[in-house]
C-alpha cells in the first residue's frame, strides 16, 4: 500500500463498475470515491466495503472545473491517480507510479492507452506508439486556466520533470468503453459542442473544404495507425463513431464561423418565410 498516492474515483451511478476499480487498486493505494449524486447503490456499495465515499459539490459550469479543484483540495496526497469507471491499470503500470511517488522527483507519468469496445481491442497504436496520456501526476502541476475538453487539467509533457513510458500494453491504461451507438451519441453531443466553441474562441474557423476533408483525412489516419482496421467490423464501427464525432465538431465550428447557429437559423428562416409570404409564393 503506497501512502504517497491517492486514487480519486470520479463517479455517478457507477455501482456496476466500482467493484472492479476497487479490486484493481485497493492493495495499491487509498481509494476515494468522489460522487456526483449517484442513485444506483454506489454509496451503499462503498460503505459496505469500507471505501471512502465523498459527495462532491454540485457544479453546473461547462467544464465543472470548480468541482475538480474542490476534489484535489480534499485529496490527502500530492500524487494522485485520476480514475473513471472505464479504467483498468496493469500491475507494471502501477509499479511505475509507485516508483515515481516514492522517489518524489518527477511530477507526472505519461503512458499509452489501449481501448476496448464490444469486448475487443479496437484501438492499439501500430506505429509511432508514443505515450501521450496522463492520469498520474502531482496536484501542483494542474493548470485549470488552460483547461480544454478532453484535456481538463492541461498537463503538457516536460522531459525534464516528467516520465514518458514505452508504448507497451503492460505499461498502458486499459480503457473499457461500455458503449453502443445510441449511448455514445447521447454521451458525446455535449462534448462536441464544447470542443467546437472552445476552438472557435481560440480563433479557429471552419471552411467548407475543411469541413469536407478534415474529418475524413483524420479518420483514415487514425483507422490505420490505431490498428482499428485489423479488428473487422468492431474496429470499423468504433472508427466511424469517432468520425461522426469529428464531423459534428466540424459542423458546429462551421456554423459558428458562418453565424448559422440555432438562433441564427430561426432568424434567417423567419426572414425568408416573411419574404415568401409577402411575395405571394
Amino acid at each position: 500500500m503506497n501512502k504517497n498516492i491517492t486514487a480519486i474515483v470520479f463517479a455517478r451511478n457507477e455501482a456496476r463498475r466500482i467493484p472492479s476499480i476497487y479490486q484493481n487498486l485497493k492493495d495499491f493505494c487509498e481509494v476515494i470515491v468522489f460522487d456526483a449524486g449517484s442513485t444506483d447503490g454506489t454509496e451503499e456499495y462503498c460503505k459496505k466495503n469500507g471505501i471512502k465515499f465523498v459527495a462532491r459539490p454540485e457544479d453546473k459550469t461547462v467544464m465543472r472545473l470548480n468541482t475538480l479543484a474542490w476534489v484535489y483540495e480534499n485529496t490527502p496526497t500530492e500524487y494522485v491517480i485520476q480514475v473513471y469507471g472505464a479504467h483498468a491499470y496493469p500491475k507494471q503500470l502501477l509499479e511505475k507510479f509507485s516508483e515515481v511517488a516514492n522517489e518524489n522527483k518527477k511530477s507526472a507519468v505519461f503512458h499509452d492507452v489501449v481501448i476496448y469496445r464490444y469486448g475487443d481491442v479496437v484501438h492499439r497504436t501500430l506505429f509511432r506508439r508514443i505515450s501521450s496520456a496522463c492520469v498520474f501526476y502531482k496536484k501542483s502541476i494542474i493548470n485549470f486556466e488552460k483547461s480544454k475538453i478532453h484535456d481538463e487539467l492541461a498537463i503538457s509533457f516536460d522531459e525534464k520533470t516528467m516520465i514518458r513510458l514505452p508504448g507497451r500494453d503492460e505499461l498502458s491504461l486499459h480503457l473499457f468503453q461500455d458503449e453502443d451507438c445510441e449511448s455514445f451519441t447521447k454521451k458525446t453531443i455535449n462534448y462536441e459542442a464544447i470542443e467546437a466553441r472552445q476552438r472557435f474562441a481560440a480563433g479557429e474557423r471552419m471552411s467548407g473544404i475543411g469541413l469536407a476533408l478534415g474529418p475524413l483525412s483524420r479518420f483514415l489516419y487514425r483507422y490505420l495507425r490505431t490498428g482499428s482496421f485489423a479488428k473487422g467490423s468492431k474496429g470499423l464501427v468504433y472508427s466511424i463513431l469517432n468520425l461522426i464525432y469529428d464531423f459534428n465538431v466540424s459542423i458546429i465550428l462551421w456554423e459558428l464561423t458562418n453565424q448559422l447557429t440555432f438562433d441564427d437559423a430561426i432568424r434567417k428562416n423567419a426572414e425568408k418565410k416573411e419574404q415568401l409570404l409577402k411575395n405571394g409564393v
